[in-house]
């Protein structure tokens, strides 16, 4: 009897969502590769050199012991001026998925719950806009004013919550169907009290594996953003800035100004992506049991 009832134990414990994204393989890797990350881009600059110091005898230089990504075209570290722009980048992502995550998870609520024929007309609106590519969208948003910190956000956010708010719409269309959202419809639940009780709470965990790798998306725009000069001012590191800075440089030889702030991009996002879908097999119990 007490052999079945730890074995039972042991099992539950394994179904818990949190215990079986860390038994993920790749999520646990991306989870300490973007841990590493955001702390280096959080504390590194504070350690190393400064990264606004010019050095005009360092000028693209390559990388070694003093400089370990070498220099850029005004003899910058440049490793200081990545981990410095990493902390841009990922603040903006954060920032612009979480105002994405509150237009996307009201539009969809109010389609999901309206009648049928606000639905109709809300999707044909998303589906219209969901048309217009998205490069394009952000380009004509950060066109129309000055380059900023906080308008990059929100123009990554104005083409990143339609995404959130069809799976809002969805799943809250499916739960709608459900016997115990029925039952609450019946006993006299109002529609507030549907949502706070019954449908965000379901809702969250798909919603938060689509917002976990929007956010790598939203690296990846801000990034083609800043390469443009769409992005935030030329003289704030981030990685698109650095990326767009150091494409001169490279043409010349020093391939380092461009290498290593690709690299950063591309290990934030395979590191986001990994998490996302440790999530995603976290959030289904037959997934959690066979992880």
């Amino acid at each position: 009897m007490s052999e079945d009832l730890s074995t039972w134990a042991s099992r539950e414990y394994r179904a818990l969502p949190w215990v079986a994204l860390l038994q993920h393989r790749l999520a646990f890797f991306g989870l300490m590769l973007l841990l590493v990350m955001v702390l280096l881009s959080i504390f590194g600059p504070w350690f190393g050199q400064d990264p606004d110091a010019a050095d005009a005898a360092t000028i693209d230089q390559a990388p070694s012991g003093t400089h370990l990504f070498g220099t850029d075209h005004l003899g910058r570290d440049l490793f200081a001026r990545v981990l410095l722009g990493g902390r841009l980048s990922m603040q903006v992502g954060v920032f612009a998925i979480l105002i994405a995550a509150v237009l996307g998870g009201l539009y969809g609520l109010v389609s999901g719950l309206g009648p049928r024929w606000l639905d109709h007309l809300m999707m044909q609106l998303l589906d219209t806009l969901l048309s217009i590519p998205v490069i394009l969208f952000a380009v004509l948003i950060q066109a129309t004013g000055e380059p900023g910190v906080l308008r990059l956000s929100i123009a990554i956010a104005l083409v990143s919550w339609m995404g959130v708010a069809r799976i809002v719409r969805t799943e809250c269309q499916q739960l709608m169907r459900t016997d115990f959202v029925l039952a609450s419809i019946a006993s006299g639940s109002g529609a507030l009290q549907l949502v706070a009780r019954h449908l965000l709470p379901n809702i969250a965990r798909p919603l938060l594996v689509v917002l976990t790798v929007s956010i790598g998306q939203a690296l990846i725009l801000e990034a083609t953003l800043s390469f443009l000069n769409l992005g935030v001012p030329a003289n704030i590191p981030s990685w698109g800035n650095l990326l767009g800075s150091g494409m001169r440089a490279a043409l010349s030889g020093a391939w380092w100004a461009v290498l290593f702030p690709g690299l950063a991009i591309v290990l934030a996002v395979v590191a986001i992506n990994f998490i996302g879908d440790g999530l995603r097999d976290a959030a289904d119990p037959r997934r959690r049991l066979r992880l």
